[in-house]
């Protein structure tokens, strides 16, 4: 595989020369994008057939992938693999050129032939595999995910790197409007990329280049105070739609949207129906909120530093990046979603739970639809209030309670592995012990699988090894807190995080046989020591013929 910043390199359009007085390596941004940030903007593209390129429009163009007359999705399946490669791996054009041509030759999508409009019901002479085309199809979806990924890589960055450079290539070859678009430096965030964040036409090879204070103190260059000024605006039409617009000289037909921005609005998390009210709007943009909605949404992005509006990659505390903006308050089908009762209250600690988090862990989470999903958790508790906050590829929820009440409500939505079983989060571990010491918690509780390490333990000790999962007992959980709460005999007092780590003290831990061997029911006991946290753990386990359960636990 051929690295991705040299097959790109070309590409980038970033002049050699005086003009750019380039610094020194260091100072210089993230160089070319990662393949994965490329090809998972590739990827994430469903399927769309048309017959004229202006079927599939404009921002359109992110969530699908299309080819002009590729009618079947066996013709466009073949297509895009090959595309798909060329992004992935750093193909050439040449070779996909060479790779493709006699695929689509052996399926009759070449040359010229006779097809039925399905739009107009008239039959047409259309040009549909050639060389030309193919060259058509290569560079627009290179370029197009390229520069896609590399605003993901901006947005990521543009704390240390605040600023664009617009770069045209240079080379005689350029639209005179880049010509005159070269060198304009504007902050990221400033709406101008909103439509000239290249590419700003077919075959444009201009892209913008990250700059920070520093480099533009080196180069004697500055920010501009405003962009260039408009060029005149030129009438459009889609004629099979019948859409009309104006666009400024320099744009071409389609391509007056950033790729980047598109991009991350779609990856922005929509809300999941269970944690929320169902609005009364259905909306198809964000400019149709009431300025109530707009008002919380904004709250929200402010908790962020992100402007009222806008869309940002921000970092939570453990380097995970999260696609924000107002689309994390709109369901797929355009209705508004914000949380119940006192919104503004509960905007303020979702967001407090993801900037501010006690915890931060991945857990497995069972859908409406019945689908296991992996989600990244948040959880903060403030003044005696815990938030929860899941968010995953299919949506995001959350939760908000006294511990007890978020132990008592668990059941319903309780998480589960990837084999379907349930399974605890650190968070609701803690709350159902909290819980328990009032007895306000369910009956028991699943921390998840035991593990192999465990079993094979097990097995050496003679004792059945098929237990699937350790659990926590409410009545046991108010002994072990009842009883070991509070400093004694050397040992350091006992609390609810303590217990949430039980199933992590019996995967890790060195286990043996109990003194006594066998509880009152007649199940076997297991004694297990493991260092957790910086904390030596003695603990005490029954073993079940389906469960693992906690039944005393120290720490020294």
């Amino acid at each position: 595989m051929k690295p991705f910043g040299i097959v790109f390199s070309k590409l980038s359009g970033i002049p050699s020369g005086v003009k750019h007085d380039m610094p020194s390596p260091e100072e210089l941004p993230p160089g070319g994008v990662p393949p994965e940030e490329a090809v998972a903007f590739f990827r994430s593209k469903g399927f769309r057939i048309g017959f004229n390129w202006q079927d599939v429009f404009k921002a359109e163009h992110v969530r699908a992938f299309t080819v002009a007359k590729a009618m079947s999705r066996d013709i466009l399946e073949d297509i895009r693999a090959a595309v798909d490669k060329a992004i992935a791996e750093g193909t050439t054009l040449d070779t996909f050129k060479a790779e493709l041509r006699p695929t689509l030759e052996a399926k009759g999508w070449w040359g010229k032939k006779v097809m039925l409009d399905p739009a107009t019901g008239q039959h047409e002479l259309v040009q549909l595999g050639s060389p030309r085309r193919l060259k058509t199809i290569f560079d627009t979806n290179v370029r197009t995910a390229y520069q896609a990924g590399k605003w993901e890589r901006i947005q990521r960055t543009k704390k240390a790197f605040p600023f664009l450079e617009y770069s045209s290539v240079m080379d005689g070859r350029e639209r005179p409007e880049h010509h005159d678009w070269d060198g304009t430096i504007l902050p990221v965030d400033d709406p101008w990329w909103d439509t000239h964040y290249g590419p700003c036409d077919w075959n444009c090879r201009c892209t913008a280049i990250p700059r920070s204070q520093r480099m533009l103190d080196r180069m004697g260059r500055t920010v501009d105070d405003q962009p260039p000024p408009a060029n005149d605006l030129l009438p459009w039409t889609n004629s099979r739609t019948g859409e009309t617009g104006m666009l400024e000289a320099g744009i071409g037909k389609g391509w007056d949207y950033n790729v980047g921005k598109e991009y991350l609005r779609g990856l922005a998390p929509s809300p999941l129906p269970e944690s929320f009210d169902q609005g009364p709007d259905e909306v198809g943009a964000s400019a149709r909120l009431s300025s109530a909605q707009s008002g919380l949404i904004d709250r929200f992005l402010k908790a962020f530093g992100i402007a009222p509006g806008g869309e940002a990659i921000w970092m939570d505390k453990e380097g995970w990046p999260l696609s924000i903006g107002r689309g994390w308050f709109i369901a797929p089908g355009g209705r508004v979603q914000l949380p119940g009762g006192a919104a503004g209250v509960a905007i303020d600690r979702i967001a407090a739970a993801i900037v501010q988090p006690d915890r931060i862990g991945w857990v497995w989470v069972r859908g409406r639809n019945g689908r296991t999903l992996l989600m990244r958790r948040y959880a903060r508790t403030s003044a005696g209030i815990t938030t929860l906050v899941d968010v995953g590829r299919d949506g995001w929820r959350w939760v908000s309670g006294r511990a007890s009440e978020i132990a008592a409500a668990y059941d319903p939505h309780q998480a589960r592995d990837r084999n379907g079983r349930w399974t605890s989060g650190h968070a609701l571990a803690i709350g159902f012990a909290t819980a328990a010491s009032s007895g306000d918690a369910p009956t028991r509780h699943r921390l998840g699988p035991v593990s192999d390490h465990a079993r094979a333990q097990l097995t050496r000790l003679g004792l059945r090894a098929d237990a699937k999962s350790v659990e926590l007992g409410r009545d046991d959980v108010r002994h072990i807190l009842k009883r070991h709460g509070r400093d004694s005999r050397g040992q350091k007092p006992i609390g609810a995080e303590d217990i949430a780590n039980a199933r992590t003290i019996f995967n890790r831990g060195i286990i043996s046989h109990g003194t006594p061997r066998l509880s009152r029911s007649g199940s076997p006991m297991v004694f297990v020591s493991a260092k957790v946290g910086g904390h030596d753990y003695s603990a005490a386990f029954q073993i079940g013929k389906h469960r693992v359960k906690l039944t005393s636990l120290r720490k020294r």
